[in-house]
């Protein structure tokens, strides 16, 4: 079940980089407009407000599709957007946006994802029917839910932070939102259950798409690879890596629109500059093979 957004809240977090601990914060020009997928009290608030410090504009979208639409029609400078969870697995949807996007992998940004359970005042969890959150939040927190709401129906929502304001709205004891401990406090609700996630190690990376942006010191790269269609060729591919020794940190397939059981992979690799162009200038040379470079950016693992 999942509900689209009817409201946006013009709400901002107070000081937005307080919740994140041990993050170094770099300083952009305060005119920079940040698309992020949800909205004030989200976690991609939080990240683009550890990447860029607090002096910028948040341009809030329901769907990734409308995070990149946003800058393609030049409405943001910049994009972040999560990429992967070590819960949840990889955001395909991400994926697909960002290959057709043409500003560059500049940066990413990783963040300790901790998940509450958020109602309102005097509601008790025997009491929850209903559970909103965005379905990446429900996913994290599947043992918690199974085992203390197991009679409450799970309602996917565009997002954290607008489930929350939506509890709010409703003004139903019987309906909980799940969030950042940000979003409670943005939307003056208490939290009943805080650190609800099914792990403690529950973080989310998020990439950088910004086209102004340099990176300092680039050590990762992210591709797109489609490979010749015979045995072995995904092999080939990932040989040439190794004989560079270059670490492969991630690999995901998706199929390719309009060739029914082909299919390109994703791969984050840890090397950038003259040592990764090498590899690629190799495995173009291979026959059949086709490398993308959709960024090299300094990694923050």
């Amino acid at each position: 079940m999942s509900i689209a957004r009817q409201y946006y809240s013009a709400f901002a977090i107070p000081n937005p980089t307080a919740a994140i601990a041990d993050s170094q914060i770099v300083y952009y020009d305060t005119s920079m407009r940040i698309a992020i997928q949800g909205q004030a009290g989200s976690f991609h608030e939080q990240a683009a407000h550890k990447q860029y410090g607090s002096d910028i504009e948040i341009i809030p979208c329901d769907t990734f599709g409308d995070v990149f639409r946003t800058y393609r029609e030049g409405k943001a400078d910049a994009i972040i957007v999560a990429i992967e969870n070590t819960i949840h697995g990889t955001i395909n949807e991400a994926y697909r946006q960002i290959e057709s996007c043409t500003a560059p992998i500049t940066s990413e940004v990783t963040l300790r994802i901790s998940q509450n359970l958020i109602t309102l005042p005097g509601a008790t969890l025997p009491g929850i029917t209903k559970v909103y959150s965005h379905p990446v939040a429900l996913s994290q927190c599947q043992k918690f839910l199974q085992d203390f709401l197991p009679h409450a129906s799970q309602v996917e929502f565009f997002d954290t932070a607008g489930a929350v304001e939506f509890v709010k709205q409703q003004q139903n004891p019987q309906i909980a939102a799940i969030a950042s401990a940000a979003a409670a406090d943005l939307y003056d609700l208490p939290i009943l259950q805080d650190n609800i996630q099914d792990s403690d190690d529950n973080l989310t990376r998020f990439l950088v798409l910004d086209p102004n942006m340099s990176p300092k010191n680039p050590n990762r790269a992210s591709l797109v690879v489609t490979t010749a269609h015979h045995a072995g060729s995904l092999a080939e591919v990932l040989q040439i890596f190794a004989r560079q020794n270059i670490n492969l940190a991630s690999l995901h397939s998706q199929p390719i629109a309009g060739q029914p059981w082909k299919y390109k992979f994703f791969l984050t690799v840890d090397a950038a500059g003259d040592r990764l162009h090498q590899a690629i200038d190799e495995v173009r040379s291979t026959g059949g093979h086709n490398v993308t470079i959709l960024g090299e950016y300094e990694s923050s693992c």
